[in-house]
């Protein structure tokens, strides 16, 4: 059976395997002042700050079809990680057991620490390669999980209503993220003692930023096939930091930088508010508070006002599945 929303929500056992494509935009506008009276130091400390953003990101997702007992994602910490707890261990199993290797749980301290070592050095072949450092990881982590708690190998004896949306190798993904952020204002300088005017000017433009894992390793959904609404759980909305340009100039002298740039956490956490538990497709906005400076500073303490002005739009959709390559001859 074709995985449908109809299907989904007619309450099909199981379904075909299936691809979604995530798909955010994210618009930023946001306005800050500063100010600061300290008797220590002579004058009116200011600033006026401005900043505008955009975020867009696409990432594919890929489920099973298997409709699972419990919800990954749900709301509640501890029923969240047993979930968690038991998925993982039984892809671990079925990692070990496609590898050809025997799944067996350790249960003396020299098997565990035999288990241990033999981590290690499977860690330690990666080489730094983050992809195969985290799989490695993510492998062991759920090895450890199982002989924690057996029970969760157990198969399951009920019928399943969530299905998981999950990371695939070769997942099709790509962003753009591109701040512009100016900021003028008047503050004390001990070498002159006495207030100076200064300027900062942060700018980027960064497509497709890598930490060094594909973007969909950083998402999971799941829908709840008996959700009246419809809705769909997000994990995170991870936004990667850009790379720009850093101009700063007092007293005549400007520095000139080529850093990581700050996103607004008021906006992030907004995002991942709104998309928690969201419908598939949609739009909302927001005004936010801005009690934190604009560009991630504020160790000059002082008062910080402003708001953010943020927009957002997405889909959760479905797309053809992404061909999988032919292994080498």
């Amino acid at each position: 059976m074709a995985c449908t929303l109809a299907a989904l929500w007619a309450g099909a056992a199981r379904c075909a395997p299936l691809e979604r494509e995530l798909h955010v935009v994210v618009t930023v506008d946001a306005e800050q002042s500063w100010s600061k009276d300290d008797p220590k130091y002579p004058g009116h400390q200011w600033s006026k700050a401005t900043s505008r953003q955009r975020w867009e990101l696409k990432t594919r997702l890929r489920s099973d079809g298997k409709l699972q007992v419990r919800d990954l994602l749900d709301p509640d910490l501890n029923t969240r990680m047993e979930a968690k707890t038991i998925f993982l261990a039984r892809q671990a199993k079925a990692l070990f057991e496609q590898s050809g290797k025997p799944f067996k749980i350790p249960h003396t301290d020299a098997e565990k620490s035999a288990l241990m070592q033999e981590m290690q050095e499977q860690i330690m072949g990666c080489k730094g390669q983050e992809t195969c450092t985290h799989d490695m990881t993510l492998q062991y982590a759920a090895l450890m999980a199982a002989i924690e708690f057996p029970e969760a190998l157990e198969e399951d004896t009920v019928p399943g209503q969530y299905l998981y949306f999950l990371p695939f190798k070769g997942c099709a993904d790509e962003s753009r993220v591109t701040v512009d952020m100016a900021i003028d204002g008047e503050r004390y300088n001990k070498d002159v003692d006495h207030l100076v005017q200064f300027s900062e000017h942060r700018s980027a433009d960064t497509v497709n930023a890598s930490d060094g894992l594909a973007l969909c390793e950083h998402f999971a959904a799941v829908i709840d096939t008996k959700e009246p609404k419809k809705l769909v759980r997000q994990e995170n909305i991870f936004i990667p930091r850009p790379e720009g340009t850093t101009d700063y100039t007092e007293r005549g002298h400007t520095s000139h930088r080529q850093e990581p740039q700050p996103l607004i956490g008021a906006a992030m956490n907004w995002v991942n508010d709104t998309l928690r538990h969201a419908p598939e497709s949609g739009n909302a906005s927001a005004t936010l508070p801005l009690p934190m400076s604009l560009n991630g500073n504020s160790t000059w303490l002082g008062l910080w006002q402003g708001t953010a002005k943020v927009s957002l739009q997405w889909t959760f959709s479905n797309v053809a599945p992404t061909a999988v390559a032919a292994p080498p001859k």
